[in-house]
């Protein structure tokens, strides 16, 4: 009766401590902000914090992904049919612009 009793014991530790190493952390996933037509599209994305957000300028003329908050982050231009990736790390809720044409707005709601 002891032995059965502690080999129950024993097994259900074993599965106990299987259970937490058998969740793996998330992995940050890496979204796509396509710019064409002056136009953000999606112009409103909301990622987990550690994702990134790559924009895409398909338009025939350059553009920024500039944030509203100075210094959060500033594509610089970014020319026809080239990208540029940022990588969000903490909660916020940015707005963006391209500076070359403010009437394009963006933004981007890290949880």
């Amino acid at each position: 009766m002891a032995r059965s009793l502690l080999l129950t014991a024993l097994a259900l530790l074993l599965c106990g401590a299987g259970a937490g190493t058998s969740q793996k952390a998330r992995k940050p996933a890496t979204h796509t902000v396509t710019i064409d037509a002056t136009t953000f599209s999606p112009a409103s994305l909301t990622i987990a914090a550690g994702d990134s957000v790559v924009w895409v300028n398909k338009d025939v003329i350059p553009h920024t992904a500039t944030s509203a908050s100075a210094g959060t982050f500033d594509s610089g231009t970014i020319a026809s049919g080239k990208s540029w990736k940022h990588a969000f790390k903490a909660k916020a809720d940015l707005a963006y612009v391209c500076q070359f044409h403010p009437t394009m707005k963006g933004r981007v709601r890290i949880e």
